[in-house]
């Protein structure tokens, strides 16, 4: 990594900005498209590297993650509580702050990415060093107790990237997008 440092966000959200539901899988139905860019942005680095993916406790203990670390990424979980051991490719830590750092001192990281959930993304929007989010509008309203601000409203807007692209499965229809700050 350089020495500046910076991290991306990959999320997916609803018209109402929700990205989910309070211990419960995915509010809206499986979205390949969608779970295939997720992978891709996250795990794809240059030879020799690998990225690094911060992630909430909660996200962490989600039915789409069940406490295993993401393939080929170094996973940081952020935590007030600790835990008794962490599987290989998992590290903990207090705060994004802390998170942040740990994954940028990891000489094998390239790239950093917040992946969730809720509070961790209204940290990183906060955050300065924050430089691109990867935003899946999923099309829809899906009752999501757990929301993120409108990025739309903070200030971000469409960056260009070749991977922005349109898409629909099982009868969902959602938007890729890359975002920067104004």
């Amino acid at each position: 990594m350089s020495d500046a440092i910076h991290f991306d966000a990959v999320l997916a959200a609803d018209r109402d900005w929700g990205i989910g539901k309070t211990d419960q899988p995915l509010p809206w139905p499986r979205l390949p498209g969608d779970l295939a860019h997720f992978r891709r942005v996250t795990s794809e680095a240059p030879d020799g590297k690998r990225n690094a993916v911060i992630l909430g406790r909660r996200t962490w203990d989600s039915p789409e993650v069940a406490g295993r670390p993401l393939p080929k990424r170094l996973n940081v979980i952020v935590s007030r509580r600790s835990f008794d051991a962490l599987p290989d490719n998992a590290v903990a830590a207090t705060s994004l702050g802390d998170a942040i750092v740990a994954a940028h001192a990891d000489a094998t990281v390239s790239t950093i990415f917040v992946v969730g959930g809720g509070e961790i993304f209204r940290q990183a929007f906060e955050d300065a060093r924050l430089r691109y989010v990867y935003l899946t509008r999923v099309d829809g309203r899906f009752d999501c107790d757990i929301k993120v601000p409108d990025l739309d409203a903070l200030g971000f807007t469409s960056d260009l990237w070749d991977g922005a692209r349109d898409g629909e499965d099982n009868g969902v229809r959602y938007r890729i997008d890359r975002l920067r700050r104004r």
